[in-house]
């Protein structure tokens, strides 16, 4: 600690004090615990470094200091770890707890940063794997049998956690560059995709986005939906014909858009009912209000349309002369 103003300060107040032995001895102790080191004690005290390090050791505690953040004494050399401006020393036990709570904080963040280096800094990778290229060979060729030792014990001893970050990969939401890629495809805007059935805007996980870029090469398939409801209400997921097991559709099949559009038109909430697509526990469904058989013209109207949920729609065609067989085409 450099001499200034300040320790002079220090000096003359604790002079001023005209404390007791035993509350000197404790002051002592005190500003050591606390960071001071024990040349820094001797100038502040007036004594040489020897009898504050013989205090220290009477005393047991030289070679000891208090973490910061909890409070306890810990091995000064072998205990703490130093930031940069080496002002507060927070031991390794509480930087390893700040350094996991960060990284599960801002996992996009951190996500973010690495593929914006990796992308800023692929001319100098390049040139490191050229130059390294022997020595890692040699590396791995060497250490063939401890290295994969090494990775049968981590993947032994870490399953249910390598499935949960997995999973939680899986369940996250989608980046926009990822889900710009559907651009050619689906209806999006930034990181927002709209449903196949209903027509909301959602943001897609990043399986649900993997499986839809593949779909489009297996005969366009791995629609993306808003949820479990409208991925079973509509008629053509996973449907095959004359399936083992079939059950047939709750609802009449309509032209997707018209469904979205009156869908979004009446707020998606039932016009029966009130009630919201949030609040039901089914599916919401486009009723014509002349069928298709009485006015073909008018099937692709809006304003012939009108939101039900699946219960209100089933009550309006048990009305006589509107059932779902006195409806169909002859």
């Amino acid at each position: 600690m450099r001499e200034t103003k300040y320790t002079k300060k220090l000096y003359k107040a604790i002079r001023k004090l005209n404390l007791d032995k035993e509350e000197l001895k404790g002051l002592l102790l005190c500003l050591y615990i606390n960071g001071c080191s024990s040349e820094d004690c001797a100038r502040l005290f007036g004594t040489t470094e020897e009898q504050v390090i013989k205090f220290l050791e009477s005393e047991k505690l030289y070679g000891y200091q208090a973490c910061s953040k909890c409070g306890q004494l810990r091995d000064r050399e072998s205990g703490f770890e130093k930031y940069k401006t080496q002002i507060y020393l927070i031991c390794k036990d509480c930087k390893n707890e700040y350094i996991k709570g960060y990284h599960e904080n801002n996992k996009k963040e951190i996500r973010k940063q690495k593929k914006k280096y990796y992308n800023n800094n692929k001319e100098k990778r390049k040139e490191y794997n050229e130059k390294n290229n022997e020595k890692i060979k040699k590396y791995y060729q060497d250490n063939k049998e401890e290295i994969r030792k090494s990775q049968k014990e981590y993947y032994k001893n870490n399953k249910e956690e390598r499935t949960k970050h997995i999973q939680e990969y899986q369940n996250s939401e989608a980046d926009i560059e990822l889900v710009q890629k559907l651009d050619m495809f689906e209806e999006v805007s930034g990181n927002q995709i709209r449903c196949k059935y209903c027509g909301r805007w959602m943001i897609p996980t990043m399986i649900q986005v993997y499986k839809r870029l593949q779909g489009v090469e297996e005969n366009d398939k791995g629609y993306i939906y808003c949820s479990e409801e409208c991925k079973q209400e509509c008629p053509t997921f996973h449907q095959i014909k004359y399936p083992k097991g079939f059950k047939p559709a709750s609802s009449r099949e309509v032209n997707p858009i018209l469904r979205q559009l009156v869908l979004a038109r009446d707020n998606y909430t039932c016009q029966k009912c009130g009630k919201s697509q949030e609040e039901l526990t089914v599916g919401l469904h486009c009723h014509h209000i002349i069928p298709h058989v009485n006015s073909p013209l008018e099937t692709n109207d809006p304003d012939n349309c009108i939101t039900l949920c699946k219960d209100c729609h089933k009550e309006v065609h048990k009305i006589p002369g509107c059932g779902f067989a006195e409806l169909k085409c002859t």
